[in-house]
Order: structure tokens, then C-alpha cells, then sequence
């Protein structure tokens, strides 16, 4: 998608970001996983709710051919509806933004870049597996779930605010990946680290 004067505006506290978002090399989504009723409910409706997410995009850098993505960007734009003691954003809903920052990097791998939409129809199964009653290891068996996100907390995040969140692919394995992200202001100060280990739900994999 090409960003909207709506989305320049919201995010212009970026600077450091706008070339990302303006960049033909680039490729710019709306934080999209599909519209299932019960899936990505809270992301995609509750936490947008009462002034809170206003405008939430996703970025990377188009690969090459045969290559996997290696870094993304997450642009987030909130009102005072995620904030917790005066002024700052509750560290829950931070530690949302965060896991879905370090999610796309395996949404763009995994389902690729022009189609998040992974509990759309082209991913059916998983949704005849939960109809079922089957536990959520047969479920999710074959997608990449978190497993553990070390997080430090560097410096408060203003509320309303915007911010940045600059993701790293730092390992891939068949059943396993290690990501960094960053949570940053406009001055790209860091906000919030997170390191954070993906795996691989099946039989060699554990929560």
C-alpha cells in the first residue's frame, strides 16, 4: 500500500522513520491478521477502542528473491486509552505492541508480505482443528508462537505518544527463531528492548 497524507501526518514525530515509509523499497501494510471472530480480536478491534491505537502500520524492506526477511519497522500512533500512571503507557499494552512487532517478522516469512491474513481461508485448517475440540497443540501445529521475550524497560513511554519499534531477525532455524526488537521515540532514543525466541509448534516443539 502507499501511506496515506493521513499516515505522514500521524507519524511526521518519526523522522527517522519517514524514509522507511516513503522509500519504493520499502513495502507498507496496515497491522492486518485477518478478520476471523475468533482470532486477533483484541489487536485488531479492543485495543483500537477508547482512544487507544490510532494508527498502526508495518514495514520492511522488499527481498531479494529467495531471500527471507531480516528487519521490519512497526509505526504505532496511540491516544490516552493506553495509559496506566499519568502521563505513560500501561506496560501491558507495551508488551503487546511489542510481541506483534516481533510477530510480522515471522507473518512476513511465514505467510508473506501481500497476504497476512493468516486466518484467512488460505489457512482453514487450524479453524476446522478448533471446531473440533482438539487441544491447541494440533491446532497451532506448524506456526510460530512466542516462548519467551526478555524485556528491560529503558525509559517511560509517553501517553498519547507514537513510536517506532525497529525489529532484527537475529537466527533462523527450522523450528526456531531469535528476534530483537527496539521501541523508539522520535528522537529514536530507545524506549523498550525486547529479546524474544520463537518456536515452531509440532512435536519437537514446546511452549
Amino acid at each position: 500500500m502507499v501511506p496515506t497524507p493521513e499516515h505522514l501526518a500521524a507519524f511526521a514525530p518519526l523522522e527517522w522513520a519517514i524514509p522507511y515509509l516513503t522509500s519504493p523499497d520499502w513495502i507498507v501494510n496496515e497491522r492486518d491478521r485477518g478478520v476471523d471472530p475468533i482470532a486477533d480480536v483484541f489487536n485488531r478491534e479492543t485495543i483500537r477502542t477508547n482512544n487507544g491505537v490510532q494508527h498502526w502500520l508495518e514495514l520492511h524492506p522488499e527481498p531479494a528473491s529467495g531471500e527471507s526477511v531480516q528487519r521490519t519497522v512497526s509505526l504505532v500512533k496511540f491516544g490516552n486509552g493506553l495509559s496506566g500512571f499519568p502521563g505513560t503507557v500501561h506496560g501491558g499494552a507495551l508488551l503487546t505492541i511489542m510481541d506483534e512487532a516481533l510477530a510480522y517478522v515471522m507473518v512476513a516469512n511465514q505467510i508473506g508480505a501481500k497476504k497476512t491474513d493468516f486466518t484467512g481461508s488460505g489457512n482453514s485448517k487450524w479453524k476446522e482443528l478448533h471446531g473440533q475440540g482438539r487441544p491447541p497443540s494440533e491446532v497451532l501445529e506448524g506456526w510460530f508462537v512466542t516462548a519467551k521475550m526478555d524485556v528491560k524497560f529503558l525509559k517511560p513511554v509517553h501517553c498519547p505518544g507514537v513510536v517506532g519499534i525497529e525489529t532484527e531477525l537475529l537466527e533462523i532455524q527450522e523450528r526456531k527463531l531469535k528476534i530483537k526488537a527496539v521501541m523508539k521515540d522520535g528522537k529514536r532514543t530507545p524506549l523498550l528492548q525486547a529479546d524474544a525466541t520463537w518456536v515452531k509448534i509440532g512435536a519437537a516443539a514446546k511452549l
